[in-house]
């Protein structure tokens, strides 16, 4: 850092000495939380954005503008800046928000609204960590307080759809809509379709009631979701485990449409795919993982709402012993995993009409998913976009993958060959070789990266 974030003036600190006296901190820092690097709406922030690691870290400046104030204020704008005016914080910082939420509910400083985004905060992080008893006194303490902010109904609606109280999801997320018509951004009205359909049941047109889906230590976390819901009175089976039956009724192979390519790059909105898989044939290997991330306006995220992760239990096949090792997925963790043609749906309606994103995804990825789509009776219409492509344009190479230009760009990838980690470097090299093309067209990549300071 070597200017002031407010004057732009040279200086060794944050805000040089006249600006310190000068700004309201409070106001600085609301500003900072609602910053988005890149929209070309404060050019000094943007100027300095550009020399981090990661632009989107600018908002880490508030821990440090914050180290004066008093609490609450500054435990306050520290979660703001850590969730984003958003109804959740990062799997990475739950257990710090768990640590500070109540002392800051129960500070009389505290005002009505921010107890109620705090509040709403605690329960997103408790039952994302499957800590059901945990959420559900926090849930009390939702619903039975004065206030309710519209992240809180949201993320309460979804913990009782979850529970599978679906009356009392309605109830609070009808409120929220009341109380907050025109935050329609928030997804009140998609929440109350989805406890319609839960209760309704998937035997007759909606969708099965929840159960906890995580990629490690399914059976525990499952356990302890059974016993939380028979403490409340409602009694959850465990699915048998074991094989699927094969679909009786598929889409015969010459009624499948081909996969539709793109060309036209410039969107900075769409879904990065990757799938992991027995092997590299698509008439007769099978899927083990799929990932994808969905990207809005050239954002990566990894909350939850924005990616989709789950193994699959490949029919009918083994992962060889070389891709276990290249992947780190076994045959152990596939073993009661669900099929293709159970996950492909959940996979399609996440997708929805996105442009679909892969690395080598028109040589490789997209067979896949037409022959899951023909076993589940779903079409995928999106087109798709190969970043391989778009790589070997930039970099004048006949032949090169994912890892290689993801090093050449400088994007750290530390759990290669697995699905969702696949998908998000993918989008990120996009993103980054979309930079390229709009401002460099003439250059070479390397002369791209020798012309930049820092990623």
């Amino acid at each position: 850092m070597n200017k002031c974030i407010c004057c732009g003036a040279p200086s060794g600190v944050l805000l040089c000495e006249k600006c310190h006296d000068a700004v309201d901190l409070r106001e600085l820092c609301k500003k900072i939380i609602d910053y988005v690097p890149g929209e070309g709406k404060n050019l000094l922030w943007d100027e300095i954005a550009a020399t981090l690691d990661n632009p989107l870290n600018f908002k880490n400046m508030i821990f440090a503008l914050t180290d004066e104030m008093e609490s609450p204020e500054k435990e306050i704008l520290r979660i703001r800046c850590m969730s984003g005016n958003r109804g959740s914080v990062p799997k990475t910082t739950r257990k710090w928000l768990l640590e500070i939420a109540d002392e800051c509910i129960q500070n009389e400083k505290t005002a009505e609204t921010e107890k109620g985004y705090i509040m709403g905060l605690k329960l997103d992080a408790l039952y994302k960590d499957y800590d059901y008893f945990g959420a559900e006194a926090a849930a009390e303490e939702i619903f039975g307080s004065p206030f309710l902010d519209v992240y809180a109904a949201y993320t309460l609606g979804d913990f009782y759809i979850q529970t599978r109280r679906y009356e009392k999801a309605k109830i609070i997320l009808r409120k929220g809509m009341e109380y907050y018509p025109e935050r329609t951004e928030v997804g009140l009205a998609e929440k109350l379709k989805e406890a319609s359909e839960r209760e309704m049941g998937k035997e007759n047109g909606g969708k099965p009631p929840y159960l906890p889906n995580p990629t490690e230590n399914r059976d525990k976390i499952r356990d302890k979701y059974i016993q939380f819901m028979d403490s409340i009175g409602i009694a959850v089976a465990m699915p048998e485990k074991g094989k699927s039956k094969k679909p009786v009724h598929k889409i015969p192979r010459d009624e499948y449409p081909a996969p539709a390519e793109t060309r036209e790059s410039g969107f900075r909105s769409f879904v990065a795919f990757d799938l992991e898989t027995t092997g590299l044939n698509p008439n007769f290997d099978s899927i083990t993982e799929i990932g994808a991330v969905r990207v809005v306006d050239g954002v990566v995220s990894e909350e939850k709402e924005f990616v989709f992760q789950e193994l699959v239990h490949p029919y009918d096949k083994r992962i060889p012993k070389e891709v276990e090792t290249m992947t780190g997925i076994t045959n152990d963790m596939v073993r009661n995993a669900r099929e293709m043609w159970e996950v492909f749906p959940d996979f399609v309606d996440f997708i929805g009409d996105d442009i679909l994103v892969g690395f080598n995804c028109m040589g490789y990825d997209s067979r896949f998913l037409v022959r899951a789509g023909r076993y589940s009776n779903r079409i995928i219409t999106n087109p798709y976009f190969d970043v391989m492509r778009m790589a070997k344009e930039v970099t004048g190479q006949g032949r090169i993958s994912l890892n290689e230009i993801s090093e050449k760009l400088n994007i750290q990838n530390p759990r290669a060959h697995r699905a969702l980690a696949d998908a998000i470097t993918t989008a990120r090299v996009y993103l980054k070789l979309l930079e390229n093309q709009a401002g460099k067209k003439e250059e070479t990549l390397d002369d791209f990266l020798a012309g930049l300071d820092d990623f």
